[in-house]
């Protein structure tokens, strides 16, 4: 995976860069007329019935990118959120989105690849690194129109990129306009006067979706809208008792396919390239895992409760039972039932292992269908991969009953919890909390998480009664979240928040999502859940930062794995090089503790006295990099050793304090 850089935030920088691109390309009027449609806007203008689009998806040489911004804003239309980003050895896009002030304000979304004959736009000579200044002004404005000038000099810092030569292959951008070159299909973009898009054919939309199938991203939607434009061109037209296939596609199509899969991998990594079957079953079903899901039961003893037969499936495709391997030409041996049958038996154990059995989710036909995906995109590869795309349509039915068999794997095998170290206060500190218990008393329950899927979420909290006056009240509520990636490489996010505020805002916040006015949608569109009480910040795991906090926000914590080579190792001696850097943000309980109007209780005590009732800990193993960090501190006299407190005071303190957590 490469890491893009935006080389301009609004329209008049980026038309700088296009221009001096568009006086050494040309023009590229001999490439093609006008800018070509793809994607779903594309697939919809040729099926009226196809979903709805998200946004318009162009393949646009440099001048006509310039027309569209120019015709945009001889059209009074607002850019919001503007960018122009280049992949290194992926390409250059123009992404953004177009509002019309006379509308209600709705943004029209486009993602336009740049593409020229004579450039190679994946490669530059030279980059333009943006200042600080340009950065900031970015995260504080939106439109185009309220960003200012940074101490950048384009003309003197001049983006070049790479010419091509003879000898080089083209890329998929090229070919895709040599495609549609004699398209005569076409459509006119929103909001602008006479800014024409050929439309491209269906069956480059259907090669264009086989190229990305295999990455997690949308990967409902993608395989939805790949069986449906094979349908529409004809390519599964067969019996239900014949195995579906991928198509047979015209020679120039699938080059491009082919193309675009390797340019998609420099961009997004290689999915399923962390996988070695050459090891036992065991080494290969723990290596990715091991940090996400503490296992009740073999992997081998689930196959046992979910087979079709007297045995399970997989058995018959290895030689060596003992190995993960397993052979192509003995699945080629099965009859069609049976290899379907066993990618769902496969469905089924990740299903139960993965999602339900560690109660990540309670629903079986969303943990199946999670675990199907995963099948088809990160945890196998090859020939059997590309069979559970395939027949994705004739394998999404679940229709065996897993939640007895968990049930029962969860009564019959608990994790045995590991004892912590029991942690006793001061003589001084338990009176005074003993004092406050009387007047404590915990949160029942709260409102689910929307959209959570395969994200794991525990919501815990108490409220406290002044002791003075029996209309005073404060709640504390600690939120904790698993959030895994299958993407390339397997990866995850760990997020903990404590909120302490008066009882009386929190029925502000709950009047406020009963009349609809509570906001609680990520504001970077990162994450698919929302919470209800639009108190937990979202953690933006690239850049190590988490969304605004308020004085509600006491204590936030952020972690994140990201795994190049897919080999997790717990017993590592060092945890740095698997873990991210964690993100701390610690304030101040002062103010908070003398709502409640007790003397002796400080802001510190309050935070100590939340811990001490609800006694959090972060699921599947996302304390481990605190815990190094904090042994870390101790070792070097940091922290002190005695008296024990708990993990999360150490680091709140630490915090508070100006302390770093980036060794």
């Amino acid at each position: 995976m490469i890491k893009p850089q935006t080389l301009a935030y609004n329209s008049k920088k980026i038309l700088s860069i296009l221009n001096n691109i568009s006086k050494i390309d040309g023009g590229c009027t001999s490439l093609i007329k006008y800018p070509v449609l793809i994607g779903s806007r594309a697939a919809k203008w040729h099926v009226p019935f196809f979903r709805e689009p998200n946004d318009w998806d162009l393949v646009a040489t440099p001048s006509q990118s310039t027309l569209f911004i120019n015709k945009a804003k001889s059209s009074n239309v607002t850019f919001k959120n503007i960018k122009l980003i280049h992949y290194p050895g992926g390409g250059l896009k123009l992404v953004g989105g177009c509002i019309d002030p006379f509308t209600n304000g709705k943004s029209i979304n486009f993602d336009i690849e740049l593409v020229s004959d004579k450039m190679d736009l994946r490669n530059m000579k030279s980059n333009v690194i943006l200042n600080e200044e340009e950065s900031d002004e970015n995260d504080n404005n939106n439109e185009d129109d309220n960003y200012v000038e940074d101490n950048i000099n384009l003309s003197e810092s001049k983006i070049e990129f790479e010419m091509f030569n003879d000898i080089q292959q083209k890329i998929s951008a090229l070919m895709i306009c040599d495609l549609c070159r004699n398209i005569e299909d076409k459509m006119l973009f929103p909001l602008l006067s006479s800014f024409p898009c050929i439309v491209a054919p269906l069956k480059i939309l259907e090669a264009l979706k086989t190229s990305h199938i295999y990455w997690p991203a949308d990967f409902q939607k993608n395989i939805a809208d790949l069986h449906l434009l094979r349908i529409l061109l004809g390519y599964n037209k067969v019996s239900m008792t014949q195995p579906l296939c991928s198509p047979q596609r015209d020679k120039p199509i699938e080059l491009m396919l082919k193309t675009r899969i390797k340019e998609t991998e420099i961009i997004r990594g290689k999915p399923g390239a962390h996988i070695k079957l050459n090891m036992t079953n065991e080494e290969f079903l723990d290596h990715e895992d091991i940090l996400f899901v503490q296992k009740h039961v073999p992997h081998d003893y689930l196959h046992e409760l979910v087979k079709y037969g007297d045995q399970p499936i997989y058995k018959s495709l290895k030689d060596d039972q003992s190995k993960a391997w397993t052979k192509k030409s003995l699945f080629e041996n099965l009859d069609y039932k049976t290899k379907l049958n066993c990618v769902k038996e496969e469905a089924m154990v990740i299903a139960l292992e993965r999602y339900l059995i560690p109660m990540i989710s309670k629903n079986q036909e969303t943990s199946y269908s999670l675990a199907l995906a995963r099948i088809c995109t990160t945890l196998t590869r090859g020939w059997f991969r590309q069979f559970a795309i395939d027949n994705y349509s004739r394998l999404s039915n679940l229709d065996k009953d897993l939640l007895p068999i968990a049930y029962d794997i969860i009564q019959k095998f608990p994790i045995k919890q590991k004892k912590s170290d029991a942690l006793v206060h001061d003589p001084e500190t338990q009176a005074i909390f003993e004092s406050i218990r009387p007047y404590t008393e915990p949160i029942s329950s709260f409102e689910c998480f929307r959209n959570i899927y395969n994200i794991s979420v525990n919501r815990t909290g108490i409220k406290i009664t002044s002791p003075v006056n029996s209309n005073i009240s404060i709640t504390a509520i600690i939120t904790t979240m698993f959030l895994p990636h299958y993407d390339c490489t397997v990866s995850a996010i760990w997020t903990a928040s404590v909120v302490i505020l008066p009882s009386e805002d929190l029925e502000i916040i709950n009047n406020e999502k009963k009349n609809g006015h509570a906001k609680n949608i990520d504001p970077l569109e990162q994450y698919d859940y929302e919470d209800p009480l639009n108190l937990h910040p979202y953690y933006y795991y690239d850049v190590r930062e988490l969304s605004e906090l308020t004085s509600k926000h006491v204590f936030v914590f952020g972690a994140s794995v990201d795994n190049n080579d897919g080999s997790w190792h717990m017993d590592s001696p060092n945890v740095a090089d698997l873990w991210a850097p964690i993100c701390i943000k610690a304030k101040s309980a002062d103010y908070i503790a003398s709502v409640l109007k007790i003397p002796v209780l400080t802001g510190d005590l309050l935070f100590k006295y939340v811990l001490d009732c609800l006694q959090p800990t972060i699921q599947n193993n996302g304390e481990t990099p605190l815990k190094y960090w904090i042994n870390g501190l101790k070792s070097k006299g940091d922290i002190p050793i005695e008296p024990k407190q708990h993990l999360w005071y150490h680091a709140w303190n630490h915090a508070l304090n100006g302390g770093k957590f980036i060794y």
